[in-house]
């Protein structure tokens, strides 16, 4: 196969993937032209016993989809001391006895250090003393980072350098371990690519413990890199680089991206973590994050897995080897992506409760209920969703507010996160309006609007509830907030 640069950096773009049923088996089928298939995961900490567990159905997983090697991009040990290196290795011993699959082919063991490995965490206050009873000498002597080379090949039986090149099937995988004297890029990878020579015509892979700067999940995703490995990854157009670190949902349209070269952000299978600035924070504990790719001649293709739930956590995202697109390009996605929208018929409903805040003073919450945009009808997952209240006081000001929320089941498949969304808003910032006693005093007006990651909203559902003594009551639905001044007043007349 005959490809240039040009052609590999636009590569085209495609969107597929598992059908939705109840069991990570159904993968791809088996006979299509595939080359390789491999399982990815990254963050598994493994500390408690339900992360070892988690690292034990993930396996399960891709051992029954015959998978040609698993990747870790870091973080396999939590305190990283030896003990939970040695659990590593002995949950990969029962997934893949001898390092075997079902059809008795080898299978690759593509891991690396994370910085909890090699980043002297096991020094981050008396947790491991406690839990293991160690004295401080013996701890020293169980902390990876003193001896990272001596303790990855006694565990692992291989050998080990800073940068670890591997072959599976015929394609490259460069594996960069996170090491505690440059944890910001990479030890050692300077003068790997110096004689490394990947060959142009196919893809080459490589895997490091932190976020590429200004790459994945945009430029203020916590745990960036300081951008040295991306400006020697750029010089290799055919070059996926995979990483970790910062816990992302995977959920996230731009957890992928295409400049230079491509770039994954990997989620954690112990637990991800939602951006900020949202007003809740479903529990990431409970998700179960991975991804396979499978290579071809012509194509790469990743799936998104939902563990927890054995299915696919969004459209699998597939990159042409060919073509004149550079599809996962961000400005691009920004442009062309669909906006997420409410089900035909979907309705708001918002009622205003008042509780005791405990001195003396009446609480009041927006309660607020409307359906989950999963994009079943053939549109898109809402990413989160946009609360806007407008509190008015009659003959006086107005004020306006808005939030974020994300779905309770966000970490989840589409078809979990399905039903109704409730939603608490606190109306306490509205001062002038929570100071009202009038019947008539007051209005509040809501718009929903789902959003998708690169900041399309779809159409709002809207409603609107009248202050009425203590309490509050919805108001018929054809009834609008007026926004000006000459429009509240005539609100007002028309009770």
């Amino acid at each position: 196969m005959n490809i240039s640069r040009r052609e590999f950096l636009e590569g085209g773009v495609a969107f597929g993937g598992f059908a939705a049923t109840s069991t990570l088996l159904a993968f791809p089928d088996e006979t299509n032209g595939r080359r390789l298939r491999i399982g990815i995961l990254s963050d598994i900490h493994l500390m408690e016993r339900y992360a070892a567990e988690k690292f034990e159905r993930a396996l399960l997983a891709f051992r029954k989809g015959r998978v040609n090697g698993v990747l870790i991009c870091g973080d396999l040990a939590d305190y990283g001391v030896v003990p939970q290196l040695e659990e590593v290795a002995a949950v990969w011993a029962k997934g893949f006895p001898d390092s075997k699959g079902l059809d008795g082919e080898h299978v690759e063991r593509l891991f690396h250090y994370g910085d909890h490995d090699n980043g002297g965490y096991a020094h981050k206050g008396d947790n491991v003393l406690k839990r293991y009873g160690w004295t401080d000498a013996e701890r020293n002597a169980n902390t990876i980072f003193h001896h990272p080379k001596e303790t990855w090949e006694r565990v692992f039986g291989e050998p080990w350098s800073p940068v670890t090149h591997k072959k599976v099937r015929g394609y490259d995988f460069v594996l960069s371990h996170h090491m505690r004297e440059r944890h910001n890029d990479a030890l050692g990878l300077d003068e790997f690519f110096e004689s490394f020579k990947p060959d142009p015509h196919k893809p080459f892979f490589f895997s490091k413990h932190r976020v590429l700067r200004n790459t994945v999940c945009g430029p203020g995703v916590w745990g960036q890199d300081n951008g040295k490995v991306g400006k020697l990854l750029s010089a290799y157009p055919n070059c996926c680089a995979f990483c970790g670190h910062s816990h992302q949902t995977v959920v996230r349209e731009d957890s992928i991206w295409q400049g230079a070269f491509t770039a994954v952000q990997v989620p954690s299978l112990n637990y991800v973590t939602l951006e900020d600035g949202h007003s809740n924070k479903p529990n990431g504990y409970l998700a179960e994050q991975g991804m396979l790719l499978d290579v071809y001649d012509d194509r790469m293709t990743l799936h998104r897995l939902d563990f927890a739930s054995q299915k696919p956590l969004g459209a699998s995202w597939t990159i042409t080897l060919v073509g004149d697109a550079r599809p996962f390009a961000h400005e691009t996605r920004r442009r062309i992506a669909k906006c997420p929208e409410f089900p035909e018929g979907a309705r708001l409903e918002a009622n205003i409760e008042v509780s005791d805040a405990g001195n003396g003073k009446p609480h009041k919450t927006l309660s607020l209920s409307f359906p989950v945009v999963t994009g079943s009808a053939g549109g898109i997952r809402a990413y989160d969703y946009e609360v806007t209240v407008y509190a008015v006081c009659f003959g006086g000001d107005a004020s306006k507010a808005t939030r974020r929320y994300f779905s309770p089941q966000c970490h989840f498949a589409p078809s979990v996160d399905t039903g109704m969304m409730q939603v608490s808003f606190p109306l306490d910032e509205f001062k002038k309006w929570c100071a009202l006693k009038s019947p008539t005093g007051g209005a509040i007006h809501v718009e929903v609007r789902p959003r998708e990651i690169f900041g399309k909203t779809g159409r709002a559902l809207e409603a609107d509830v009248m202050v009425v003594a203590h309490g509050a009551k919805t108001m018929a639905d054809d009834a609008r907030m007026r926004k000006s001044e000459a429009q509240q007043h005539e609100f007002e007349a028309k009770g």
